[in-house]
C-alpha cells in the first residue's frame, strides 16, 4: 500500500510561480496546486524552475538570463513535510554540486547526544503544533549531552567500497574552496567486499590499520619480485651503482630513482601594475591617466552608436578617447593581433587590451591588469576561424564563466550548444563529472579544459591537434581562464611598469566631500527591480467580463510600477499570461517576449495614453482613440499592426501546425514555444523522423510539421537536408507572427 500524500498547508506556495522542465511527477504538481501554487506558461515569469535534468538548455537559460532559482521536485516534498518553504540552495539538480551523486549511511552518530531524534513524521506533528521554523523542525528534539564527544577515528564509518573512502577530517568550519575528487591509493585496492554491521570505533580503526598494512606488505612483496625479474644493468664504467631504496619506505616513497629532473625550474611570474600603486586614485576615476584608441571594433560594430557610448563611459570615469592611435595612448582596445596599429603599440609597449578587459574593470571598478584569455586579442585576424569544423557544448561553469566561453567559441569560430549530442567535438569540463561528461567518454566526444580554448585564441594552434595531451585533460583548475603565460609575455611587457598619473591631473579631479566620522550618511539602497508583488491589490472590484487583464511591454521598471498603481485604483489587473491578456500596453513596435505573445491574443493594443486618460475619468474608456501605431517598424518590417490584430482575432496563425524547434534556437526554445502556442501551434518535444515527415506531408488530414532551427543547430538537420525537407529559421515564426502570415520561401536554410 502506497503512503498517503502528505496535506499541505493552505496557500504554503502562495507566492511560488513554476515552470517546469521535463517530465515532472503527478504528485508533485498535485502538492503545488494545493498549496496555491501557480503555473506560468515561459520561465522568464516563474520564481522557481523545477526540474530534474540539470543540462537541460531551458534550465541553463533560466539560470543565467532570468537569475531564477532552480530546484528539484524534492524541494516540493520535503518542503510540505517540514511544514515550511525549504531554502533552495540545497535543492539545485546541476551535477557539479559537491555531493552529488553520493548516497550515505550515518552510523554510530547519535553517541554524542542524550537522546535519540525523533523521526520526520513526529517532527513534522510537532512542527504543526507549535514550531515555526523548518529549523525547529529539524532540531527541535535534538540535545546535546554536557560532556564533550569522543575523539573521532582517523578513518570514516562509511560502509563503502574501499575505491570510495573518504578521508573526512572534522573541521570547525566548512571549507571554502573547489571540490577536487580524491585522490586513487598508490596501492592496488583489495576485491570490494559486502557492507559490515557497524564496528565500534577502536575496532574500525584496527580493522583498517590492518588492511593498510597488508596492502603495503603486498606492494612490497611486488617490488623486490620486479626488482628480481629485471635487474639493472651495470653501470657505466666510473659510475658508482645505485644504492637500493631502504626497506621501510612507504608507498608514496617508492618512486623511479631516474626520473628526468625538469632542465629549467619555473621562474616566478613578475609582478604586474595598475596604477602607480603609491598614487591615490580616487574610486569614481579608476581610468584616470589612460588613454585609450580603438581598433578593429569600429569596422564590426552594427550599431555605430555603440562607440561613442564606450567614449563616454571611459570619460566618465577619469580616461580618454583619442580618434587615431599617438604617443600619447596608453592603451589600444583592439580584438586582434593582426594589425599595424597593434604592430606599433607593442613596439611603444602600449597595454593592448580587449572591450572584455574594459567590461571587467568597469565591475571591479579598478584599473587591474589582464587575467583572462579574453581580455587578450587574439592571434588571428578579426573573422578567422580557427575551430570552424567544432561544435562546442560545456559542462561546469556557470554565469559569467559560461557566457565567456559562449564568446570564446564564438570568436575561435566554433558552434555552441547548449546541449551534448553524437555531433559536438568537444565538451569543455570544469570537472570530470555529471550526465554530460559520462554521456561524452560513452560516445567518444573529447573532454578538454577551458585552457584548450584558451590556447587556440592566443596562437597555440597545435592545441587543435593535442585535444588528448594531458595539458588539456587535467580538470579542477584554480584559474581555469588563466592565459598560458609564454602566448602572452609580449602583451604582458606593458603592465610591469606602473602607469603614473601627474600631480596636475589628480589635483583636477572633483572629489566629493568625505563625511565626517560623527556624521551619518545617508546612502540610498541600489534600485532593484520593481516587484508587482509589493503593490496592494486592486481597491475596485469588476465583473470578469469588464476588467481588463492588462501587459506592459518597452517600459523601466519603475514606470511600470506607476501604470500598475493607477490599474489597480480603476479595478484592473495584470495578466498573468499572454493567454488571459486583453489589453498590451506599449509605446512603440517591439520585438519582446509580451509583445510577440500577446499580438496572437490580446484585443488591443494601446499607447499608454489610454489608461492615464482612464485615471482622469476614474473609469476605463473606449480604447478606439489610442490604438498603437508606429509608422518607422511598420516600414521597416512591411506590415499594418492593424490588418495583423484583425487577422489574428479572425483565425490562429499556427492552428493545426506542429513545430520542432531544435534545442539551441534564439531566441530560447522555452520563449519559442510560447509564442508558438499563442498563435495556436504545437511544439514537438521530440525529433520527428523522415517517415513521420513524409506521412504528414502527404496525409492532408494529418497536422503540418514545420521545422525551425539555427546555425549552430544544423548538424541535428543533416538527414532533412540531405532528403529535400525544408528547414526554416527562427524568423519564420517572429516575423510571422508579426506580419500574421506564414512565409515559406524567405526563411529557408539553403
Amino acid at each position: 500500500m502506497s503512503d498517503p500524500a502528505p496535506k499541505v498547508p493552505d496557500e504554503m506556495f502562495r507566492e511560488v510561480k513554476y515552470y517546469a522542465v521535463g517530465d515532472i511527477d503527478p504528485q508533485v504538481i498535485q502538492l503545488l496546486k494545493a498549496g496555491k501554487a501557480k503555473e506560468v506558461s515561459y520561465n522568464a515569469l516563474a520564481s522557481h524552475i523545477i526540474s530534474e535534468d540539470g543540462d537541460n538548455p531551458e534550465v541553463g537559460e533560466a539560470r543565467e538570463v532570468f537569475d531564477l532559482p532552480v530546484v528539484k521536485p524534492s524541494w516540493v516534498i520535503l518542503s510540505v513535510q517540514c511544514g515550511a518553504l525549504l531554502p533552495v540552495n540545497g535543492f539545485s539538480p546541476e551535477s557539479c554540486q559537491l555531493f552529488f551523486g553520493v548516497t550515505a549511511c550515518l552510523s554510530q552518530i547519535l553517541q554524542s547526544l542524550s537522546a535519540p531524534t525523533k523521526t520526520l513524521e513526529q517532527q513534522v506533528t510537532h512542527s504543526q503544533q507549535g514550531h515555526a521554523s523548518a529549523g525547529a523542525v529539524l532540531f527541535g528534539h535534538v540535545k546535546v549531552a554536557p560532556e564533550p564527544p569522543p575523539p573521532p577515528p582517523p578513518h570514516p564509518v562509511l560502509h563503502l567500497p574501499p575505491q570510495q573512502i573518504l578521508q573526512l577530517q572534522p573541521q570547525p568550519q566548512m571549507p571554502q574552496q573547489p571540490y577536487a575528487p580524491p585522490q586513487p591509493h598508490p596501492f592496488p585496492q583489495p576485491p570490494p567486499h559486502r557492507p559490515q554491521p557497524p564496528l565500534q570505533q577502536q575496532q574500525l580503526q584496527q580493522h583498517l590499520q590492518h588492511l593498510q598494512q597488508q596492502q603495503l606488505a603486498q606492494l612490497q612483496r611486488l617490488h623486490l619480485q620486479q626488482q628480481h625479474m629485471h635487474a639493472p644493468a651495470a653501470p657505466p664504467l666510473g659510475q658508482p651503482p645505485q644504492p637500493p631504496p631502504p626497506p621501510h619506505q612507504t608507498p608514496h616513497q617508492l618512486q623511479p630513482q631516474h626520473q628526468p629532473q625538469p632542465q629549467h625550474q619555473p621562474q616566478p611570474q613578475p609582478q604586474l601594475f595598475g596604477h602607480d600603486p603609491a598614487a591615490e586614485i580616487p574610486e569614481d576615476g579608476f581610468l584616470l591617466g589612460c588613454v585609450f584608441a580603438v581598433a578593429d571594433y569600429p569596422e564590426h560594430m552594427s550599431d555605430k552608436q555603440l562607440l561613442a557610448t564606450w567614449k563616454r563611459i571611459i570619460q566618465a570615469h577619469g580616461g580618454a578617447v583619442d580618434p587615431t592611435f599617438s604617443s600619447r595612448c596608453t592603451h589600444l582596445l583592439c580584438e586582434s593581433q593582426v594589425s599595424g596599429m597593434y604592430a606599433q603599440a607593442i613596439r611603444e609597449r602600449k597595454r593592448c587590451v580587449t572591450a572584455h578587459w574594459l567590461n571587467t574593470v568597469l565591475k571591479k571598478r579598478k584599473m587591474v591588469p589582464p587575467h583572462r584569455a579574453l581580455h587578450f586579442p587574439v592571434a588571428f585576424p578579426p573573422g578567422g576561424k580557427p575551430c570552424s569544423q567544432h561544435i562546442i557544448s560545456v559542462t561546469g561553469f556557470v554565469d559569467s564563466d559560461r557566457d565567456d566561453l559562449k564568446l570564446m567559441a564564438y570568436l575561435a569560430g566554433a558552434k555552441y550548444t547548449g546541449y551534448l549530442c553524437r555531433s559536438n567535438t568537444v565538451l569543455i569540463c570544469k570537472e570530470p563529472t555529471g550526465l554530460k561528461y559520462e554521456k561524452a567518454k560513452e560516445w567518444r566526444v573529447p573532454c578538454v579544459n577551458a585552457q584548450w580554448l584558451g590556447d587556440i585564441l592566443l596562437g597555440n594552434f597545435e592545441a587543435l591537434r593535442q585535444l588528448h595531451y594531458g595539458r588539456y585533460t587535467t580538470f579542477n583548475l584554480q584559474e581555469p581562464f588563466a592565459p598560458t603565460p609564454h602566448l602572452v609575455l609580449n602583451l604582458l611587457d606593458a603592465w610591469r611598469v606602473p602607469l603614473k598619473v601627474s600631480a596636475e591631473l589628480l589635483m583636477g579631479v572633483r572629489l566629493p566631500p568625505k563625511p565626517k566620522q560623527n556624521e551619518v550618511t545617508n546612502v540610498q539602497p541600489s534600485s532593484k527591480r520593481a516587484r508587482i508583488e509589493d503593490l496592494p491589490p486592486p481597491t475596485k472590484k469588476l465583473t470578469p467580463e469588464l476588467t481588463p487583464f492588462v501587459l506592459f511591454t518597452g517600459f523601466e521598471p519603475v514606470q511600470v510600477q506607476q501604470y500598475i498603481k493607477k490599474l489597480y485604483i480603476l479595478g484592473g489587473e495584470v495578466a498573468e499570461s499572454a493567454q488571459k491578456c486583453t489589453h498590451l500596453i506599449a509605446s512603440k513596435v517591439t520585438r519582446t517576449v509580451k509583445f510577440l505573445t500577446a499580438i496572437s491574443v490580446v484585443k488591443h493594443i494601446v499607447t499608454p495614453d489610454w489608461l492615464e486618460e482612464c485615471f482622469k475619468c476614474q473609469a476605463f474608456i473606449d480604447e478606439q482613440n489610442y490604438l498603437l501605431r508606429d509608422a518607422e517598424a511598420e516600414v521597416l518590417f512591411s506590415f499594418s499592426l492593424e490588418e495583423s490584430l484583425k487577422r489574428a482575432h479572425a483565425a490562429p496563425l499556427f492552428k493545426a501546425k506542429y513545430f520542432y524547434i531544435t534545442p539551441g534556437i534564439c531566441p530560447s526554445l522555452s520563449t519559442m514555444k510560447a509564442i508558438v502556442e499563442c498563435a495556436g501551434g504545437r511544439v514537438l518535444s521530440k525529433q520527428p523522423s523522415f517517415r513521420k515527415l513524409v506521412e504528414h506531408k502527404q496525409n492532408k488530414s494529418l497536422s503540418e510539421i514545420i521545422l525551425i532551427s539555427c546555425e549552430n543547430d544544423l548538424h541535428l538537420c543533416r538527414e532533412y537536408f540531405a532528403r529535400g525537407i525544408d528547414v526554416h529559421n527562427a524568423e519564420f515564426v517572429l516575423t510571422g507572427v508579426l506580419t500574421q502570415t506564414l512565409d515559406y520561401e524567405s526563411y529557408k536554410f539553403n
